[in-house]
């Protein structure tokens, strides 16, 4: 395998060669003529030049984390050294992650620097032609969490069928904050059920700091039942999402009683909910904001 050319345009030539780690090829950590050798950061601890270098450990842009590990033989032993409780150095965790994110994003036919750049993500069979797989989940909540995306404002994973285990990264990077500017999550038909619904729940504990833009939620055809919309319906009400205007619970299986939790949450919390849609597969339905 060769370095692609988009990769290659992104690190420096004067890195020198490729090393090969999982089938992938990314520019590794050149030891520096001794006259480059940067006499501030030989004099900083080997755990801080750890830190900065995990700072700047990108794995969409690996660049700047390249050029780091390369100014000095101090930042070198820094990021090839490994914890004992570590299988991988931070420098190969960075190259193993650049090549699963590279491999995301071939998948999805698109580089590595448009999907940092991103304001809107869909990924489906009907939307792309091709699922988004529990897999992709994964390596896309770790990029979240990794704060590689961040312009996002629509997020569309719809008819993958990921269930609850195949969302648990992406919330847990939302719960720490990802996302910020995110105002539309489109997650139709992925077969989420109840225990997605109480995860996110408990990722909205923070207002402030999980998704304080979001405005539009879809939750529609996810075997969701009134104890799945109980729960959600509980962090509402402690003023969580507070800019939603459109939460679609529609084609669930939510009776009296989630509607009834839900009215709840309308006299108390979602002041700026507009449109509530909870109609059953059967038909019928209403399309309110709740306790209106």
């Amino acid at each position: 395998a060769t370095l692609p050319a988009a990769a290659a345009q992104e690190c420096p030539p004067a890195l020198g060669y490729l090393q090969r780690v999982e089938g992938a090829h990314l520019p590794p950590m050149v030891a520096p003529p001794k006259h480059r050798t940067a006499e501030n950061l030989t004099d900083l601890p080997s755990d801080l030049l750890c830190n900065i270098y995990c700072a700047l450990a990108n794995p969409l842009a690996p660049a700047a984390a390249c050029y780091f590990a390369s100014t000095c033989h101090d930042v070198r032993s820094a990021a090839l050294a490994r914890a004992a409780s570590a299988t991988f150095s931070e420098a190969q965790h960075l190259q193993c992650f650049w090549a699963r994110a590279t491999a995301l994003c071939k998948s999805k036919r698109m580089t590595r620097s448009l999907l940092s750049r991103a304001t809107q993500f869909t990924a489906g069979p009907v939307i792309s032609g091709e699922c988004f797989s529990a897999a992709d989940a994964e390596i896309f909540g770790q990029l979240l969490g990794a704060r590689s995306i961040t312009r996002l404002h629509m997020l569309v994973l719809e008819q993958n069928q990921l269930g609850e285990e195949g969302m648990r990264p992406i919330v847990q990077a939302l719960a720490d904050g990802a996302l910020p500017m995110l105002r539309d999550l489109q997650l139709y038909e992925n077969g989420l059920g109840d225990g997605f619904c109480a995860a996110l729940a408990a990722a909205l504990a923070c207002p402030a700091r999980v998704l304080p833009a979001l405005a539009i939620l879809n939750l529609s055809r996810n075997r969701v039942t009134s104890q799945g919309v109980a729960a959600l319906a509980a962090a509402l009400s402690r003023g969580a999402l507070p800019h939603l205007t459109t939460l679609d619970l529609s084609d669930n299986d939510i009776d009296g009683a989630g509607i009834e939790a839900l009215a709840e949450t309308g006299r108390q919390g979602l002041r700026a909910l507009e449109t509530l849609y909870i109609q059953s597969q059967s038909g019928g339905g209403a399309a309110r904001p709740p306790g209106a």
